[in-house]
């Protein structure tokens, strides 16, 4: 594999930068680096909305993510969005990030809302919309 960085796939914001696998050997400096964490950390802070999801927006790859996009577009609520399934490390730092173990992933704000089936209890008691201000 190429050494070459790759962006997250991300839709609706600037993609972070992060090495493909097989990548330069970690300096001393940089022993406990981890670029791909360090690059979801970075999109979750610097969007105020982002959902990590199986597909895309346009074109969500499960049910769970479709009708969770379906209700941040029903809110008119901008958002970036990260699929996650073209390199199964990001599920696995995202993870390790919110210790929160399904996809989709809503963070707002940094802080991480949930998955489908609270999302969906916080759009119907209105508390997704008053958290998406």
């Amino acid at each position: 594999m190429s050494s070459q960085p790759h962006p997250l796939p991300m839709i609706g914001g600037e993609p972070a930068s992060v090495p493909a696998s097989g990548g330069e050997p970690a300096t001393a400096a940089g022993a406990d680096s981890n670029p791909i964490r360090e690059a979801l950390t970075e999109a979750i802070e610097k969007h105020k909305v982002i959902l990590f999801m199986k597909g895309t927006p346009e074109a969500p790859a499960c049910g769970f993510s479709a009708r969770t996009v379906a209700m941040l577009q029903a809110l008119d609520a901008p958002f970036a969005a990260v699929d996650i399934l073209p390199d199964p490390r990001i599920r696995q730092e995202l993870s390790a990030i919110s210790d929160w173990p399904t996809i989709p992933q809503l963070f707002v704000g940094g802080e991480l809302i949930g998955g489908c089936d609270i999302v969906t209890e916080m759009y119907e008691s209105g508390e997704l919309a008053q958290a998406l201000l």
